[in-house]
């Protein structure tokens, strides 16, 4: 009998569920994250899959916190340089 709580044997595979991983973020970077968030035993793979696959610095600064900001080389389309105006601490995680 299968407990409700505890995850399929399978996902204790890890070349499995980086597979997994890294086959979905190729259909959606949305639905890996929402892997990452729904499933515990996905959550690593996921997580790093989404990393290996970055593209830009953008969600990168999102998630920086509110004395980040980046500055514009004129008449380019995104940020060239990132400067923080307060030191990161222990607090900011």
């Amino acid at each position: 009998m299968i407990q409700d709580n505890m995850p399929h044997r399978i996902f204790k595979i890890s070349e499995l569920t980086r597979l997994i991983a890294s086959e979905l973020v190729l259909i959606s970077r949305k639905s890996t994250m929402n892997l990452a968030c729904a499933c515990r035993c996905l959550e690593e793979p996921a997580l790093s899959t989404l990393w290996e696959t970055q593209s830009a610095l953008n969600t990168l600064l999102e998630v920086l916190p509110g004395g980040a900001r980046g500055f514009k080389k004129p008449g380019a389309s995104s940020y060239a340089v990132c400067a923080l105006d307060l030191p990161l601490g222990e607090s900011n995680v």
